[in-house]
């Protein structure tokens, strides 16, 4: 295969995998995508109506709000149901805003976080009032309910994205009872940008297994087994639900208000006269930050994924991290990680260069070949594999540095996606590195908008001059078939690059232009000393 091909086809996956990064399904879409994620199928999967036993009614009760705050939250709790109803994190606002972000905004009272249900009818455990007391730091709700008594205790954990839950399940009768319920582990998680909205997502380890499930429509699936964790998932943020006790199965369906709701089954619990059940959970609400989840344990920091090429993506953010403590700076953190990368990969791309230069030495030979061949393209191309051999020359080491590349651009793309560092960080004239670059403009353009990304467009006057070069290098060292390859090349591939990371994050983009910038550089370097 010619090497222009090689590259054309390493391209061509290149956007088959990006439409797949970027195809923008809504909250009815299938949910998770890490190839490292096993699907609902290996976890025995099962569908269930909504009106299930479980299933509460959608009448809704005045209710009374009380408000636990540290350093961390802001967390309101609803009698109703005795659960929580909204969370935001001091720590970050809402976008173009100084307002805290709220993670988590439920409005139907039903799927408030820490809702039970019970599938015994003489058990309403759901749509009713609990009193409530509280301390400094935690509120208890109180649920005197036929011969038994519930209380749920929610505590904040100190400096800790964190919030503890013991509910508590009291025999006040003279026979034993036996009690199991439903726990609602997250709910009311969204992404207010389109392109974002496939971030959104449920999973769960269940057992020795990370699972993402199929979409529920208007199904509720249950998946049997030990639920270790189960977590609700935006872009950046992740409502987690560590339960400290066994479970015999974890859920997720899709509310009328069209948000994700996932939680847990209890076992049955058998509860002797006058003695009390207590089971703990650990909430966690906050960055789907693998170190700030290592401070929670439990394994919690299995929840964050960064797709098949997570092990380079983790390396890539501990580098970028260090460049950051240095410099303090996310944007030259980015520019340092190029420069790195760059380093890394030189060995081969400087291979690349050598071969370019050796086959524009054999310039007079290729003109004696297509003169001796003239007319019988089948043959030149087979005297000209000959010449490579020959001097041992690999026409197909140019595309090397490129295909090498490629799982470094995936990796870094999972990093820099789903990293909270780069959320609302500026950078020169960049309002958002997590975002593309938009930069104003006077008019409004069809396809366009009111704004233009100008990073892409350096990025494809960038590739352009490259692919010039190149071509130039390579001089008449081709066959007629492979100079019009290189033409061709030379107009697609900065188009169908610039098509692709035009609404890429500037972080992702900035990286590309400075790789590019820095490969042409040691390309004129290195040709320049032959």
């Amino acid at each position: 295969m010619e090497k222009r091909l090689i590259i054309a086809v390493a391209f061509s996956i290149l956007i088959i995998v990006t439409f797949q990064f970027f195809a923008k399904p809504s909250q009815k879409a299938p949910l998770g995508s890490p190839s490292s994620i096993v699907s609902s199928e290996a976890v025995n999967t099962t569908e269930t109506k909504a009106e299930s036993a479980f299933q509460a009614p959608t009448q809704r009760i005045e209710e009374k709000v009380d408000v636990l705050e540290n350093s961390k939250y802001i967390v309101e709790l609803s009698n109703v149901n005795g659960a929580i109803k909204r969370i935001c994190l001091k720590e970050y606002n809402e976008a173009k805003s100084v307002t805290p972000f709220c993670l988590a905004n439920i409005d139907n009272q039903n799927d408030y976080i820490g809702s039970m249900t019970s599938s015994d009818p003489a058990v309403k455990l759901d749509t009713v009032t609990y009193p409530a007391e509280r301390s400094d730091n935690n509120i208890i709700f109180k649920l005197n309910v036929g011969s038994l008594q519930v209380s749920k205790r929610y505590t904040l954990i100190k400096d800790k994205f964190a919030i503890g839950l013991q509910v508590s399940v009291k025999n006040i009768s003279s026979t034993p009872r036996v009690i199991d319920y439903r726990l609602i582990a997250g709910a009311g998680v969204d992404e207010l940008i389109n392109q974002n909205k496939q971030f959104v997502e449920v999973s769960a380890k269940i057992g020795d297994k990370i699972a993402s499930f199929k979409h529920a429509k208007e199904y509720r699936v249950t998946n049997p087994g030990d639920v270790i964790w189960t977590a609700l998932k935006n872009k950046y943020f992740s409502i987690i639900l560590k339960p400290l006790i066994k479970t015999k199965g974890q859920f997720y369906s899709l509310s009328k208000q069209g948000y994700l709701v996932n939680g847990v089954d209890v076992d049955p619990i058998t509860i002797q006269p006058g003695e009390t059940a207590e089971q703990k959970y650990i909430i966690y609400a906050g960055p789907s930050d693998i170190s700030l989840l290592k401070q929670i344990g439990h394994g919690l920091e299995e929840s964050v994924s960064y797709g098949f090429f997570g092990g380079i993506s983790k390396l890539i953010l501990v580098v970028m991290k260090f460049f950051y403590s240095i410099v303090h700076s996310w944007g030259i953190a980015i520019i340092l990680i190029a420069i790195f990368l760059n380093l890394i990969t030189f060995p081969l791309t400087m291979k690349s260069f050598k071969s370019m230069q050796k086959m524009q030495e054999l310039h007079p030979q290729m003109e004696k070949l297509k003169i001796q061949h003239k007319g019988n393209p089948q043959k030149l191309n087979q005297e000209m594999m000959e010449l490579y051999k020959t001097y041992k020359i690999n026409p197909l080491s140019g595309c090397l540095p490129m295909l090498l590349q490629m799982p470094i651009f995936f990796a870094l793309y999972q990093a820099l996606m789903k990293s909270i560092e780069l959320r609302g960080t500026k950078f020169l004239w960049i309002k958002d590195l997590s975002m593309p670059d938009a930069v104003p403009i006077p008019v409004t353009l069809p396809l366009i908008g009111n704004s233009i990304n100008i990073l892409p467009l350096v990025m494809v006057a960038a590739m352009v001059f490259q692919q010039k070069m190149s071509a130039k290098t390579m001089g008449s060292a081709v066959t007629p078939e492979q100079l019009e390859q290189q033409k061709i090349m030379l107009i697609v591939m900065p188009i169908m690059f610039g098509f692709i990371f035009y609404n890429m994050p500037s972080g992702l983009v900035m990286y590309w232009v400075v790789n590019t910038v820095l490969t042409v550089v040691e390309q004129k370097a290195v040709l320049k000393k032959q």
